[in-house]
Parts: C-alpha cells; sequence; structure tokens
C-alpha cells in the first residue's frame, strides 16, 4: 500500500530527527530538531486522517 510506504518514510524522518535531537549541541539546534520532526509527524497525521474520511466517504454511501 502506498499509505504505508508514506508512513515508514515519515517514520524513518521522525528517527532522523530524533538522532539531531540527541547530537544538538545548542538549544537553536534542538528546537530546530523538534520541530522538523512535528512537521514529519504533522503530514502523517493529515495522511491518515484523510484516508480515514475516504474509508468513511465509501462506507456511508
Amino acid at each position: 500500500m502506498e499509505l504505508l510506504k508514506e508512513i515508514d518514510t515519515i517514520i524513518e524522518e521522525v528517527k532522523d530527527e530524533a538522532s539531531n535531537l540527541k547530537a544538538a549541541e545548542s538549544h537553536a539546534e534542538e528546537v530546530e530538531a523538534l520541530k522538523e520532526m512535528l512537521d514529519a509527524l504533522m503530514r502523517g497525521v493529515r495522511q491518515v486522517q484523510e484516508k480515514i474520511d475516504q474509508y468513511n466517504d465509501r462506507r456511508y454511501r
């Protein structure tokens, strides 16, 4: 499924940013890593919500 591949990609992005957060040497780097993690997670949430909405639209027609 395409959605599963997209979710796997997002998970990898979050893992990369978690590594960046651990390696951050300044507060600014920590904030940047957290922002990138949030962006990836929000993108994943939107994609999952879209799929749920599509499922519900088909189900209740």
